[in-house]
This record gives C-alpha cells, sequence and structure tokens, in this order.
C-alpha cells in the first residue's frame, strides 16, 4: 500500500501538471499521423492526468494503472470517462501476474505516458520489459523520472555529510537514470531521446508541509540502521527544503506565505 493519501494528492499534485503538459507536447511532436488508438497512463494516482490526456490528445482509450488501490479507487470516482479503464497494477510485476485484462493488451499500445511516477520503481528492468511487450510496432514511450535530489550536499560540515552518507545511502541521479537507460536498451528500445530540465512550482507553505511527506518518504527507503535515535523526518524535511526551495516575498491571494520548488527532471521519449 502507498504511502500517499489520493485525496491529498489530488489537491496538491499541481505540481505535475506543468511536467504531465510538458510529456503530451513530446507526444504531439513526435506523431505524426494524430490518432491515439490506445493510451496507457501508469503511475495514473487519482485519474488527473487520464483527464488530462484525453483533453489533450482525444485518444480513443485511455487505460491508467497504479500500484495503490486508493489512487484507483478515487480515480473511478471523481475521473471516469466514457472511454477510459482504471487498474490496480504494479508495472514491475511480472509479466505472467498482470490482470488478465491488461496482457490482452500487448502489442496493442500505442502511447505509454507516465509522469512523476517512475522513480519509486526499483525493478526498473522487470517494468521495461512490460513495457516493450504493451507498445505497438509505432508505438512510443513518453516518460519522465524524477530525481529527488542530492540532499548530501546541504549537510554543512564534512562530518555531518559522513554521518548522513552512514545514514542514508540514496542512489546518485546518474545511477536513477542510467538505470533506466539500460533496461530499456536491455529489451530492444534503443532509440532514446532525454532531455533534463528543471519545472518550478509555487504552493502555499502550508500546503507544501504536506506534500513534503512523499519525497521524505522516497528518501527513507534508503535508510540504513545507523541512525540511532535521530528524528530523521525531521532531517529529511529540512535537507530536502534546502535543497530545492526558495521562500517567495509575494504573497496568495488569500494572503498565505509562499515557496516555490524546483525538480530535477529527465524526459525520456522511447521508440521501436
Amino acid at each position: 500500500m502507498s504511502t500517499h493519501d489520493a485525496s491529498t494528492y489530488e489537491e496538491t499534485g499541481l505540481d505535475a501538471i506543468l511536467p504531465a503538459k510538458e510529456l503530451i507536447k513530446l507526444i504531439k511532436n513526435n506523431n505524426h499521423g494524430d490518432r491515439y488508438p490506445l493510451v496507457m497512463d501508469i503511475g495514473c494516482g487519482p485519474g488527473n492526468t487520464a483527464k488530462l490526456l484525453a483533453k489533450e490528445l482525444n485518444p480513443e482509450h485511455i487505460v491508467g494503472v497504479d500500484i495503490d488501490p486508493d489512487m484507483i479507487a478515487v480515480a473511478k470516482q471523481h475521473n471516469a470517462m466514457a472511454n477510459t479503464d482504471y487498474y490496480v497494477q504494479d508495472i514491475s510485476q511480472e509479466w505472467n501476474q498482470w490482470d488478465k485484462s491488461l496482457q490482452k493488451l500487448a502489442g496493442k499500445v500505442s502511447v505509454i505516458f507516465s509522469n512523476y511516477a517512475l522513480h519509486w520503481v526499483r525493478e526498473s528492468e522487470i517494468a521495461a520489459q512490460n513495457m516493450a511487450k504493451l507498445l505497438s510496432n509505432n508505438g512510443i514511450i513518453v516518460i519522465d523520472i524524477l530525481y529527488c535530489g542530492d540532499i548530501y550536499r546541504n549537510a554543512g560540515t564534512d562530518e555531518r555529510r559522513a554521518q548522513l552518507e552512514r545514514q542514508l545511502r540514496y542512489p546518485s541521479e546518474q545511477e536513477v537514470v542510467g538505470q533506466w537507460v539500460t533496461a530499456f536498451k536491455s529489451v530492444g528500445l534503443n532509440r532514446i531521446d532525454i532531455k533534463y530540465w528543471e519545472p518550478k512550482s509555487i504552493y502555499p507553505v502550508k500546503v507544501y508541509n504536506e506534500f513534503i511527506q512523499w519525497p521524505v518518504n522516497w528518501f527513507k527507503r534508503f535508510l540504513t540502521d545507523s541512525t540511532g535515535n535521530e528524528d530523521m523526518d525531521k532531517v529529511l524535511r529540512e535537507l530536502i527544503l534546502t535543497d530545492r526551495a526558495r521562500k517567495m516575498s509575494e504573497k496568495s491571494p488569500n494572503g498565505e506565505d509562499l515557496i516555490e520548488i524546483k525538480q530535477e527532471l529527465w524526459n525520456f521519449v522511447i521508440k521501436k
């Protein structure tokens, strides 16, 4: 079960909308036929991006998959559409264990889309194998990989950094991005274009104070047994904020304090 609150995600997932629109531009730029028989949204969450895909691409059919049953429940309740189906499915599960309805889509998916989701996947090779099985002959994979940041660099002193490196052993940006390149190449998907960019989002401070738990949870997967009694949630929050946040002088229309958040994102366009 995911640690994400599906209802909160629907309200605070605004930082994912700009990257999603950027991916949709890439889809349009790389599909000259302007037809989208079947689009799959991997890590669809509560269905926000499926609705955006429907509006922007007008596909014949959309299939949204997410590992979290709560997310799928919200998607079915709030973002149901006539041409859209939602399934609980782990993209990194072995193919023979997939939902039978999804197995029938092998070789038929014209666009595989994934936004702000694949950084949670550890078994990238299995996930790439599954995407290759799903993709049609003229299909395209358009995804982004979020890197949650090199927070060691905000440790302050060399001594504190050394302590953090004992407590927390998260992968480098090169490892995170490189594992996906290797995974796609291993299944014969060698036509890979990659672009790095740093989208920025503006939040009310109180909203981001809730949202920040998600990158905290990403880093917590890499904690060692050397944390002692230290409150690592607090430590990680402070390091993440130092790494990616900038307080703004402007206020929201409601008079709330605002914060600008920088993300580190890699866009992939992959063709057979």
